[in-house]
């Protein structure tokens, strides 16, 4: 092989790279059609983006019959869930091997499930930001939410493994891994992208820039609420 032929296939090589590189960190998705924004006159679903400094909650007002909510609770008006890094966010271990550890090595995950008596922005002091989607988009996220839990073999979540930070609250053991690109704010990025939302969970990392994203679309007017 030439050298010349050899230096073609090392700058193909990276060329490649730049472009899977730049796809990942700018491309965003358009909002799914028949799901985002709802139709008119189309049964909606209030989801509320719970902004924790750091973290990602996601939140909703629970109608008759379901019973998401913790498990001493779990038919409550309103439930609030996060996911996040066991050892970090349950276990409450913040020294900083702990948050190296997170940041650069696939861990276990939690999830956190709230039971709340008041509306999101009513209980949280911090900003809530509410998306109106339509029902089968709620239905895709509620879905992808219910993934993120252990199962039994029947495929019910398993029961809670501790007490949870704030209202009732209880922490169950999750199935996904987290690292420092698929973090407690992409997590929630991906369950709003599943619900049609045009979110770039990729551009998510910081709950602030899930935040962000979640204004542009009120501000665009592409959301109605």
């Amino acid at each position: 092989m030439t050298r010349k032929k050899k230096l073609a296939i090392a700058l193909g090589i990276l060329l490649g790279i730049f472009i899977a590189i730049a796809s990942y960190f700018f491309y965003c998705p358009s909002p799914i059609a028949g799901l985002f924004p709802a139709a008119p006159n189309e049964k909606t679903r209030t989801i509320y983006f719970v902004h924790h400094d750091w973290h990602s909650g996601l939140a909703w007002a629970q109608q008759r019959g379901e019973t998401f909510g913790a498990e001493k609770w779990k038919d409550a008006p309103y439930v609030e869930v996060g996911w996040g890094d066991r050892q970090f966010y349950f276990a409450g271990d913040q020294s900083i091997p702990s948050m190296l550890r997170a940041a650069f090595i696939p861990s276990d995950s939690v999830i956190h499930v709230a039971s709340l008596a008041e509306s999101p922005p009513k209980f949280f002091k911090f900003p809530v930001l509410p998306i109106e989607l339509s029902e089968a988009g709620f239905q895709n996220l509620l879905a992808y939410v219910k993934q993120t839990f252990a199962v039994n073999e029947k495929g019910d979540r398993l029961a809670a493994i501790g007490k949870g930070q704030y209202g009732v609250s209880s922490f169950y053991a999750a199935v996904l891994k987290y690292t420092a690109l698929f973090n407690c704010n992409t997590w929630a990025a991906e369950a709003l992208r599943n619900a049609g939302v045009p979110i770039c969970p990729n551009r998510a990392l910081l709950a602030k820039h899930l935040g962000e994203q979640i204004k542009y679309l009120h501000d665009s007017g592409k959301d109605k609420s």
